[in-house]
């Protein structure tokens, strides 16, 4: 019976360290994946340029303690502003205005591979609606310079869109056509007045004076180049 002793207190020995293993293993591969998840984001937010991207990376991250899907974190990267032109970054020192998402504006570097894009006024949580957009949006890509990614819209591209708007006034009769699309749009050219929206009163201009697309496909062609966000 004596012998019995030591094999007893060995085996619960043994027993408590396996608990003891397990849990550690548990516990870091836990914390310990945060703690890189934690440094992943951090080191993305930090690369993101605008104040408004750096707010949509934190909603998409829950906090920064999750990975975000790389498409959207392409998108938070970009230019994102409310102002109703491109102007000021196409000088020899870019600026952009703020938001709807953060007031907050800044300078630039240089814009070099950078693209116009929207969460504008809230961050995407997904990019399924997107995609099915970008699939809408195939339908009118026999008009010369049509955005067909308005979430990498070239900053030149705008410019044209928006100086051509600018410089276009439609008939009375071709105001008509106009106006039918913005009451069958959910989103009209945009949801707020920014560049986006002048963009794409200029496109549908465009449109009515070429006749090549009627009110309703005016108005799918808004509604599917939708970048506001969620």
């Amino acid at each position: 019976m004596e012998n019995s002793k030591p094999k007893n207190k060995l085996a619960i020995g043994i027993v408590a360290g396996a608990f003891i293993v397990a849990g550690a293993v548990v516990y870091f591969s836990l914390h310990g994946s945060g703690g890189s998840v934690l440094q992943a984001d951090a080191a993305i937010y930090q690369g993101i340029l605008t104040e408004a991207g750096k707010s949509d990376f934190t909603a998409q991250s829950n906090g920064l303690s999750k990975p975000v899907d790389p498409e959207l974190t392409d998108m938070d990267k970009q230019i994102i502003t409310c102002a109703p032109s491109v102007d000021s970054l196409l000088t020899a020192t870019p600026s952009y205005q703020g938001s709807c998402v953060s007031p907050t504006g800044g300078t630039i570097a240089s814009t070099t591979g950078l693209y116009m894009s929207g969460q504008c006024c809230s961050p995407l949580k997904d990019t399924v609606d997107y995609h099915a957009n970008l699939q809408k949006l195939q339908a009118y890509k026999s008009m010369p310079d049509i955005v067909l990614d308005p979430m990498h819209t070239p900053i030149a591209l705008a410019k044209q869109w928006i100086d051509y708007d600018n410089a276009t006034t439609l008939t009375s009769a071709q105001q008509v056509i106009m106006n039918q699309a913005m009451d069958m749009s959910k989103e009209k050219p945009c949801c707020c007045k920014c560049w986006h929206y002048f963009v794409n009163e200029g496109i549908a201009k465009k449109m009515i004076i070429d006749g090549t697309f009627d009110a309703q496909q005016i108005a799918a062609f808004w509604d599917a180049s939708d970048i506001c966000g969620s």
